[in-house]
Formats: structure tokens, sequence, C-alpha cells
């Protein structure tokens, strides 16, 4: 277990839920020593961060009797939304547990092992596995009908959920990230052109296209699309990546750039941003107002309303594939409100610490924005003061928000050159 110690700034941000609650540890000297060897103390706090970077305090009570006496484990979630989902929360805590066994030479981790077993018995998620009925699968069917798309899926498995691809060329990963509610169809005009520079990868985020949609809202967060993506990333053993990110796709890549900023070598940013605990702008909340009264999204006509370019009937329906039933919609309408707008927002601090990052990374940065997309605007010249690289936003003219259907071939030769002469 490797304890950190997290800025209080960050504490601020996050409410504690108690976990796990042992008041009698002092009834077992040995077990009591073995926890204040492994983690320093006999009272006070010891913090990690688990597997779905979640962070967790063990809490140390001394009673005088020369050892440990209580203990008790906290879970840290953002302070006004709702918990994770319980399997995730049950996988950090077997983590844990497991760690704890092997502190010590008195309870053996393999009995352990076996009670949780036998504990699976009654409850089918304790492994961290995601239960019967708690995501959906779009149906294979609904994809029978994509005009410009005969890309094949591939999977790759991420914390359980099969998340799709899409792969042409090769050479240096070209990463590209759709946003709301959108999927991998999305760059079907941009695709052929790219895949000259580079071995083209399109993902469907979770909850899009035709990866795994689950089904709570609580699972979905601005932290487990970027989890989710990182553990994606590294699944496929991805290194010198160009990424280009549109909309939630630059909200999250920007992201992973923070974070992994050894595996990218350039950056594209297409009307999209990094909210910081700001408002976004009159558009935006408008938008935000419309998307939280629906219960469907009824993606096609979204589609109609959104793109400048006008497109055919099948192309439409293609957009509204992966949602048959509101069931499958759940990931697409949180989004809105995922955007850090308060200070007091969840992904406000994690947002501002990763802008921090961005702004000493020496990388070549390219930006563009649609000129009819208001949405956006503020975010992408925002970018450009974040970035030391980065261009003067090149404006797409008579482009909208979804940039790379309105102008994707445009846009994707202007990438391609640009690759050239940054090299």
């Amino acid at each position: 277990m490797d304890f950190i110690k997290p800025a209080i700034e960050e504490l601020s941000h996050l409410r504690e839920d108690p976990l796990l609650v042992e008041q009698e540890l002092d009834v077992r000297p040995d077990v009591a020593l073995a926890l204040e060897k492994a983690t320093g103390i006999r009272s006070g706090r010891v913090y990690w961060r688990s597997q779905h970077e979640y962070l967790y305090a063990l809490e140390l009570g001394d009673l005088g009797r020369g050892r440990p006496s209580t203990a008790t484990v906290y879970g840290f979630w953002d302070r006004y939304e709702p918990r994770p989902v319980d399997n995730e929360i049950d996988a950090d805590l077997l983590e844990f547990i497991y760690w704890f066994a092997g502190i010590t030479e008195s309870i053996n981790p393999d009995d352990v092992k076996q009670t949780v077993k036998f504990a699976q018995i009654q409850s089918t998620h304790l492994d961290g596995t995601w239960p019967a009925g708690s995501f959906m699968r779009t149906p294979d069917e609904r994809f029978g009908d994509l005009p410009g798309f005969d890309y094949q899926p591939r999977y790759v498995d991420v914390e359980g959920l099969r998340m799709a691809y899409y792969e042409a060329g090769e050479g240096n990963p070209i990463l590209c990230l759709h946003g709301e509610p959108m999927w991998g169809y999305l760059y079907r005009r941009m695709i052929p052109i790219l895949a000259k520079a580079g071995r083209v990868i399109v993902p469907d985020l979770i909850g899009f296209g035709r990866s795994d949609k689950p089904v709570a809202e609580n699972a979905y967060s601005y932290k487990s699309h970027v989890r989710w993506m990182k553990k994606f990333l590294d699944a496929l053993k991805l290194d010198r990546i160009t990424v280009i990110g549109q909309d939630w796709g630059g909200s999250i890549g920007l992201r992973l750039l923070a974070a992994l900023p050894g595996i990218f070598t350039h950056a594209i940013w297409m009307n999209t941003g990094i909210a910081g605990g700001l408002p976004f702008g009159q558009a935006f909340a408008t938008w935000r107002r419309f998307s939280q009264d629906q219960v469907f999204m009824d993606v096609p006509a979204l589609v109609k309303l959104s793109l400048q370019r006008k497109l055919s009937e099948s192309e439409y329906a293609a957009y509204g594939a992966p949602f048959p039933s509101k069931e499958y919609c759940r990931g697409a309408l949180v989004f809105p409100r995922l955007v850090p707008i308060r200070p007091d927002h969840p992904g406000t601090y994690d947002n501002l610490k990763a802008i921090e990052i961005l702004r000493k990374l020496d990388i070549p940065v390219l930006l563009l924005w649609g000129d009819k997309d208001d949405i956006t605007k503020p975010g992408v010249y925002f970018l450009k003061s974040i970035f030391k690289t980065a261009n003067e936003p090149i404006v797409i003219k008579g482009a909208g928000h979804f940039i790379q259907e309105d102008a994707g071939e445009e846009v994707a030769d202007r990438i391609v050159e640009w690759l050239k002469n940054n090299s």
C-alpha cells in the first residue's frame, strides 16, 4: 500500500464516509502492532488511492494500551455528488483487506480469499465485477446500417466493461476522442485522411457507441471517464500518441495529457475546453438546463438541429443507433452536469491541478474552432492561454459544434499538414 499525503485543498472538495470499523483491535495485539509498523503511526490517519483512483484513509485510535485499539476505513467522495457504485467500492475494500492480511503473520491471506468467495454467494458484485443488469450492451443489429463507416469494432476489457474502438492506418497512434452524445461514427470523414499520417484509433467512450453502458447514473463521473481512458491506453500499450479531442473528448483528453504527458507527442483540440470552476457562458447554461429536463435523448433529432451540413436520414439514424431506449442514455444525459462550473463542483480541483501541469508542457498544440458554435468559443481561447506552443485558434467558417461532421475533410487535411510541419 502506497500511503500519500493529500492536499488540504483536495480534502476540502470531498466528504468522508466510514466504510469499515474495528473497535476491538487491541484484543489482537499482534495485528495491532503489525498495523502500527506498516503505517508508521499508533494513532491518526494514513491515506492512499485505490485502483479506481478514489481517496481512502485508515484511521487508528490509541486508548493508552501501547498499541492501536481501533481502526476505521473512510472513503472520500465528491462533496455534492452520490458516492460511486458499490462494485467499485467493494473492489477497493477487498484490495485493502488483502493488504491488511498480508502485513500480519497470524491472518492467512488465503483464508481471507476463501471467506470472500463464500460471501460472494450472497453478493454477486463483492469481487468488483458489475452485477447482472447493472450495464447495457447495445445489440449488434442496431449497427447494421452505417453509411460511410465500414470499420469493424475491436474490443478491450476496462474494469469488467467492454470498450469498443475502431482502427485504420499504421504508424504512431492518432487517438480521436468524441464527445456527447456521439460515438466513433463522428470521425468517419476524418479517418481515411488521418490514416495517411498514422494509426488512427477511435474509441467509443463508456456509455456510448458499441461500448457498455452502466445503468446507474453515479457510475459516470469526470474522474471515471478519465480513468477508463487511461486503462484503455494501457490495454493497447499506446505511446507517442497524437491526441485529437472535441467536446468532452477534449475535456477528457486534456486530463489524460496532464496525467500521462510522457506518452503524448502532439495535441489537437477542437471546439472544447477544460473548465476550472467558473461559469461556461450563457449558451452552455441554456444547453445544460435543456438536457437535464430530458429522460431520453433523441440523438438523431439533436444532430439535425446541431449540424450545419445536411445528412441523409440513414446518417442521422446512425447517431441514434447506440441508444434504443432511455436506459441506454444515462451516460449522455449525465455529461452536461459534470462540467465543473462552480468552485465546489466535482472535478474542479482535478481540473485546476491538470491546468497547472498543462501550462508547463512543451508539446505542439493545434487549436481549431467552428465559428457557428458559441458554446465552446470561450473554452478554445482559454486553451490558447494555457499552452505556450498553441497557435491562434484556426476558425473554420461555417462549421458548428460537431466540426468533424461539418468540416471533417478540411480539418483532417489541416491536421495532416500540421503534423508534417511539426514532426
